[in-house]
């Protein structure tokens, strides 16, 4: 009976290890996001969002920790679109993402994406692709004039692919010029259900 234990315990503890490594590895994203209260994201960041937002009232605040990072993201509704903001601690705006349809990509640019996504597998699905803005100047002015003028910077997909009766999650992060920049796979914490 010790000994069954013994061998229970190793099992348990080598799963912990295998999850503590995908957490620290930068090739998997393994995120958790709840929401927060105003007063609990960080107050350097708000006046910030609030003059991108145009839309104070309906802002919703989250922290979200992507194994051991913790950044913080503002979400809201404008003109049609979903706006992500996410920030650092410190309340530095790190990237500011917005929701998009593949029909928003230019055909030329979304077949050179494609083709990348089939060499990884023949059967998959974009499940979300967002258009990506880095922000390196925190200039409230220079940064809406940015998004008023489509000035972005990359593509980001959450693509679900299907291999062997298996199915796994990538983001991929291309450029807008189409060229693969990185890759990682999505570790969710709730099954999800695919048609293909």
């Amino acid at each position: 009976m010790m000994r069954y234990k013994i061998i229970l315990f190793l099992v348990f503890a080598f799963a912990k290890a295998e999850f503590t490594i995908a957490q620290q590895d930068d090739n998997y994203k393994i995120e958790q996001e709840e929401r927060i209260d105003i007063d609990d994201f960080p107050a350097d960041a708000r006046n910030l969002i609030y003059t991108i937002s145009k839309a104070r009232r309906k802002i919703k605040y989250y922290k979200e920790t992507d194994g051991s990072l913790i950044t913080y993201e503002a979400k809201y509704k404008l003109s049609g679109y979903r706006y992500s903001v996410e920030c650092d601690q410190k309340g530095n705006v790190i990237d500011i993402e917005v929701l998009i349809k593949k029909r928003q990509i230019e055909s030329s640019i979304f077949t050179i994406i494609t083709d990348k996504l089939k060499g990884i597998s023949t059967r998959f699905k974009v499940e979300k692709i967002q258009k990506q803005y880095v922000i390196d100047d925190q200039d409230a002015l220079l940064i809406s004039n940015r998004l008023e003028n489509d000035d972005f910077d990359n593509f980001e997909l959450i693509v679900a692919f299907k291999e062997n009766d298996k199915i796994y999650r990538k983001e991929l992060l291309f450029s807008k010029e189409g060229i693969l920049l990185k890759q990682r796979a999505v570790k969710k914490l709730k099954y999800d259900f695919i048609l293909f």
